[in-house]
């Protein structure tokens, strides 16, 4: 699997590593496996990590997509600006066959 990083991304929040400024790192941990809801209703995805830029502030998700179980599953990075914050849950006009050609995220 192919790295694919943003050219935007400095820093990745994993297990409370990174720090920035005025990043609220609790804040960023607690949307860690929210799921995330396509356009016809059902979960596509789940979010894994928040990719955060040089000056802290967030960019990009990284987001399971596919698979059953944690069997077959990927990650890939999806900008946030495609996700929205509603009743407890992201929702996204991608569909799953969308989501899985983003770029892979492998860490």
């Amino acid at each position: 699997m192919t790295r694919t990083i943003l050219p935007a991304l400095a820093l990745i929040l994993a297990g409370g590593a990174a720090t920035a400024q005025g990043l609220n790192v609790d804040l960023l941990r607690s949307v860690d496996d929210i799921d995330i809801i396509g356009p016809d209703g059902n979960q596509v995805g789940e979010v894994e990590d928040i990719l955060i830029d040089a000056d802290g502030a967030p960019v990009a998700a990284v987001i399971e997509v596919g698979g059953w179980l944690d069997i077959g599953d990927e990650d890939v990075v999806i900008s946030l600006s495609e996700l929205t914050y509603q009743n407890g849950a992201y929702t996204t006009t991608m569909t799953s066959d969308m989501l899985e050609t983003l770029p892979k995220w492998d860490d």
